[in-house]
C-alpha cells in the first residue's frame, strides 16, 4: 500500500478519503491533495477490495487496466461489499473516451463513471469535487433516515423533501422539473436495477424508491424532451443486462412513465404531485410515439399553457407510487 499526500502521511486536514488501485502516480495524488483529500494507493485489484474493506473510502478509483483482475471483477466486488456500501463512487480510470458499449459494462458492474487521465486532469478535479458532494449528500440523508440503508436511494419520505426542495429551486430560477418512474415487472425486486439507475442518471438528479419495484428519478432542469431522452438512456442501459442477469425488457419487464414542468414559477403544482402523477402514468398515461414503453401523465382535464395542470389526480388512493387496492 501506498500512502500519499506528499509525505507518507494522511492528510492532516483531508476531509474525504480517495481510495485509488491498481497505479501510483504522484501526479493524480497531487491533484487529489490540492482539494483536501486523503490518498491512498494500492497496487493490485485484489488489494484494492481489501482496504476498500477496511478504510471505507469515500471515493474509489480504479485504473482500466488491473494487473491481477478486470476492471469490471473489482467493481462488482467492491459493489457486493457491505461495508462500502451503494453510496461510495467508483470511477474508473482511462486513457481515452470509453465506448457505449464499455459503459454499459461498466455501470452494470458498480462503476459510476469513466475519468480521463492523464489526458484531462481537469475532468477528474470537478468529477472527483461532484462525486464526493453527492457522497456527503447521500450520507446526510441516511443519517436522517431518508435513504434506504439497503439499496443506498432515497426513500418516499426523502425523495417528498427532496422534491419540495427542487420545486422551490426551481421556482426561483424559473426552471424545469420532471419526474420519471421505473416500474419493474419481476417478481424479485431487482436491486440492481434500481442502482444501475442511480449511477447512470446525473449528479443533479435524486433517485429513489416509491415501491420494491418502481424506481424514481426527480430531474431538475429537465423538461419533456429531456426526460423522454433520460428514459430512452436508461432504458437501453437495464435492456442489456444488470450485474449479470438477464436484461429488462422495455414494455414487458419494463415500464415508464412521467410528468414535467417546463416553468415551475408558473404552475400551481405541488413539487410532490409530480411523483404521484409520474407513478399514474406508468399505468394509464399516454405513451409515446415509438417507444410505448414510456407514458406521459395525462390530467382528464386536459393541460393549460405553460405545461401546468389545472387539477391535480386524486391522490387518496395512491401516495408517492402506492397501487390502488380497488
Amino acid at each position: 500500500m501506498t500512502t500519499s499526500t506528499g509525505t507518507d502521511t494522511p492528510h492532516a486536514n483531508a476531509t474525504a478519503l480517495v481510495l485509488i488501485g491498481g497505479m501510483a502516480e504522484p501526479t493524480l495524488a497531487d491533484l487529489l491533495h490540492a482539494q483536501g483529500c486523503g490518498v491512498v494507493q494500492v497496487p493490485t485489484g485484489t488489494r484494492l477490495v481489501e482496504w476498500a474493506h477496511d478504510l471505507q473510502p469515500d471515493l474509489i478509483l480504479v485504473r482500466e487496466e488491473l494487473p491481477d483482475m478486470r476492471v469490471v471483477e473489482a467493481c462488482e466486488l467492491l459493489r457486493r461489499n457491505p461495508r462500502i456500501g451503494h453510496n461510495v463512487p467508483i470511477l474508473i480510470i482511462t486513457a481515452d473516451r470509453p465506448s457505449p458499449e464499455q459503459r454499459v459494462t461498466a455501470v452494470s458492474a458498480g462503476a459510476w463513471d469513466f475519468v480521463r487521465f492523464p489526458r484531462d486532469p481537469r475532468e477528474i478535479t470537478l468529477k472527483v469535487q461532484s462525486y464526493l458532494q453527492a457522497k456527503r449528500n447521500l450520507d446526510l440523508a441516511l443519517a436522517e433516515g431518508l435513504v434506504d440503508p439497503v439499496t443506498g436511494l432515497h426513500n418516499r419520505i426523502g425523495l417528498a423533501r427532496r422534491a419540495r426542495e427542487l420545486g422551490a429551486l426551481m421556482s426561483r430560477r424559473r426552471g424545469a422539473l420532471a419526474c420519471l418512474v421505473f416500474a419493474l415487472e419481476t417478481e424479485v425486486p431487482d436491486l440492481g436495477a434500481a442502482s444501475v439507475v442511480a449511477r447512470i442518471t446525473r449528479v443533479s438528479d435524486v433517485v429513489g424508491a416509491l415501491t420494491s419495484n418502481e424506481v424514481a428519478v426527480l430531474a431538475p432542469g429537465t423538461d419533456e424532451a429531456g426526460i423522454v431522452q433520460m428514459a430512452l438512456r436508461v432504458g437501453r442501459v437495464l435492456s442489456a443486462g444488470v450485474g449479470g442477469r438477464e436484461g429488462l425488457i422495455p414494455g414487458s419487464t419494463l415500464r415508464a412513465g412521467y410528468d414535467a414542468v417546463s416553468n415551475f414559477t408558473y404552475s400551481p403544482v405541488d413539487p410532490v404531485e409530480l411523483l404521484a402523477r409520474a407513478s399514474t402514468a406508468v399505468r394509464s398515461g399516454r405513451p409515446e410515439s415509438g417507444s410505448s414503453w414510456v407514458a406521459r401523465f395525462e390530467d382528464p382535464d386536459g393541460p393549460v399553457s405553460g405545461g401546468a395542470w389545472m387539477s391535480p389526480p386524486n391522490l387518496s388512493n395512491l401516495q408517492l407510487g402506492r397501487r390502488s387496492t380497488k
